[in-house]
This record gives C-alpha cells, sequence and structure tokens, in this order.
C-alpha cells in the first residue's frame, strides 16, 4: 500500500509541481499522511522542493520529481540543442541516447515522463513560436522521431514511430517519454501547463501512436 501511494505521487509529480495540500485533495489522503509520504521520498532523492510561498503564518512548499544525478547534464543538452540547430536525426539520436545513460537509474514510468518534459522545456519550446503544434510536428519529423500523420489542438497521432515501431504488444504504451516532450514544449511555447497521454502504441495493439493533449486549467 505504501509503494502504491508513492508510486501514485511520483506519477502526479511528473506532471506538474504540487503542494502536499494539492496531493492530499488528490490522493483523498491526510496532509499528515502525504507529508510521510514525501519526506521519505525526498530522503530517497526522488522529490524535491521546487518553491517556497508564504501563507499567512506558515511557508507552502511545492515539490516535483527530482531527476537522478541532478538532472541533465548542461554538456548532453547543449548537444542536443546543437543536433535540432543542425536539424540532424542522426546526432540528435545519439546524443539523447547519451542522455538517458546519464539521467535514467531506471525505467519508471514516471521518470520517463520527466526526462521528457525537462528536454521538451529545456530544449525543444526554444524552438516554437508562433504556431506551436505545427513547429512542434515540423521539428518531430525532421529529426526522425516519427512522422505526424495528424495534428489537433488535443490530439496528435504519429506513425513509424521512432521509439516503438514494431515493439511488441504488452497491452501497455511505451512512450512515455514523448509525452513528456509534447507537455514540455507546449509549456514553455504557451506558458500553461497539459497533461499529455498516450492512448495508442503499439504497446497496446496499435501500428501507430496517438496522444491525447489537455490544456489543465489553473
Amino acid at each position: 500500500m505504501k509503494d502504491d501511494v508513492r508510486l501514485k505521487i511520483l506519477d502526479l509529480l511528473s506532471e506538474r509541481e504540487m503542494a502536499v495540500s494539492d496531493l492530499s485533495k488528490e490522493l483523498g489522503l491526510t496532509k499528515a499522511t502525504v507529508l510521510h509520504h514525501i519526506r521519505y521520498l525526498s530522503e530517497e532523492g526522488l522529490v524535491r522542493v521546487t518553491r517556497e510561498e508564504r501563507v499567512k503564518n506558515f511557508i507552502k512548499k511545492y515539490y516535483t520529481v527530482s531527476l537522478p544525478n541532478g538532472g541533465a547534464d548542461k554538456k548532453l543538452m547543449d548537444e542536443i540543442r546543437l543536433s535540432l540547430k543542425n536539424l540532424s536525426g542522426e546526432e540528435f539520436s545519439k546524443s539523447l541516447t547519451r542522455f538517458f545513460g546519464l539521467g535514467l537509474l531506471s525505467t519508471s514510468p514516471y521518470l520517463l515522463r520527466k526526462v521528457g518534459f525537462e528536454v521538451g522545456y529545456g530544449v525543444f519550446g526554444e524552438f516554437i513560436k508562433d504556431r506551436p503544434l505545427d513547429e512542434l510536428a515540423d521539428i518531430w519529423e525532421k529529426i526522425g522521431l516519427g512522422v505526424v500523420a495528424e495534428i489537433t489542438i488535443d490530439k496528435i497521432v504519429v506513425e513509424d514511430c521512432f521509439f516503438c515501431s514494431n515493439l511488441p504488444n504488452t497491452g501497455k504504451t511505451y512512450c512515455k517519454f514523448d509525452e513528456g516532450l509534447i507537455s514540455g514544449a507546449l509549456e514553455k511555447a504557451t506558458g500553461d501547463k497539459y497533461i499529455v497521454r498516450e492512448v495508442k502504441c503499439w504497446g497496446n495493439g496499435y501500428e501507430f501512436c496517438e496522444f491525447s493533449i489537455k490544456k489543465i486549467k489553473i
């Protein structure tokens, strides 16, 4: 039960920063219980404080998932950025593989999504300006992540996916990294927050990927 709660907390924090009170409402648990789990996850280096704000007589802390090894190495992020400028799919793939080698100690879904968000927000978002969805689709194809067959305000369909094409049907979607990448890029470009979920994938019986996009109302 404890592990289930902690995994749920990590999943929520991979989407956006949240305070103990936010997590309490979302999970239906007391603040004391949530705080107990947050302290444990903090000690294990899995979550960190993103900011603090004073609310009346106490300090309200916001948390997010913490990447292993302190996050992406600056040099690797620069390499990814350079490959985008040069529109080099080969170099992007190489740099991204190295990024995973540094940043991931496991293949936990929440962590893959968080790494994707960091790349989307920190790199892709810099190249998306006036037409976020169209520009995202253009970059996606030019660096070889797949062919964007359809893109709307609430959906992206990708064929020939770089990551999951021809992988076996396991009953689960594969592209957690892409979920994070899309949400991070759109947040950077628009200033709004998004929840992106892959609903169709080679992993659950389809020969294409479909991502649902939902803007979070704050």
